[in-house]
């Protein structure tokens, strides 16, 4: 029981960081005119290959970590701590926005509008540095099989979401679904705070060691 609850909270901790709530409305903005179909079809690649960046990282970080950039955890810890609080911030005092359009030029083809969303909604949109540096984290403290489970709860979650956008922005609207992501970036905040100073306590205990 323990096991799975903690599986549970790394999996709402990798939400905070990745922001569906946010996400969502900004995605339907940057599809704006899109067709339905090709707009569902593009939201599975953007959940897959987000879903297929964060899982591989969870696979091979730390293998690359120890022995391509010959980095210890307490480094990790600190520096992927930073990042979070720097995603939050930026997040906090720099909301982004979706009112900017997409110009097309020419007719495009299905595939075509798909490949131009995959970059940047799947990365680094919806996966980026802080979430990456969030999954490492995890995976570092839970082992490869828990972080990889909190990763595919949280994407079943986020392909639900985007499966029902439309309906989601109708019943909520895109303030209540601003202030939600907001209330995440507290959390996202607080994580990284906790990071750093776990790090930190591990150089200070190194030193005193």
């Amino acid at each position: 029981m323990d096991y799975l609850i903690q599986i549970v909270m790394n999996a709402m901790t990798i939400i905070a960081i990745v922001n569906p709530f946010g996400n969502v409305p900004l995605f339907i903005g940057l599809t704006e005119g899109m067709k339905k179909n090709t707009r569902k079809k593009l939201f599975k690649v953007i959940v897959v290959t987000a879903f297929s960046i964060m899982a591989g990282f969870a696979m091979v970080g730390s293998f690359m970590m120890n022995n391509f950039f010959k980095v210890e955890m307490k480094e990790v810890r600190i520096a992927g701590g930073i990042i979070l609080v720097i995603v939050a911030l930026k997040n906090l005092l720099f909301p982004k926005k979706n009112n900017e359009k997409n110009e097309v030029q020419g007719i495009l083809t299905e595939e075509e509008e798909i490949k131009q969303g995959i970059i940047p909604m799947a990365f680094p949109m919806l996966v980026g540095p802080g979430s990456l540096a969030g999954i490492l984290l995890i995976r570092q403290e839970v082992g490869i099989i828990s972080s990889t489970l909190s990763c595919v709860i949280v994407f079943l979650i986020i392909h639900l979401m985007f499966s029902i956008a439309d309906t989601i922005e109708k019943i909520f609207g895109e303030l209540v679904l601003f202030v939600l992501s907001r209330v995440m970036q507290l959390f996202i905040m607080a994580v990284g705070i906790k990071t750093i100073i776990s790090g930190v306590t591990m150089v200070i205990q190194e030193i005193g060691g």
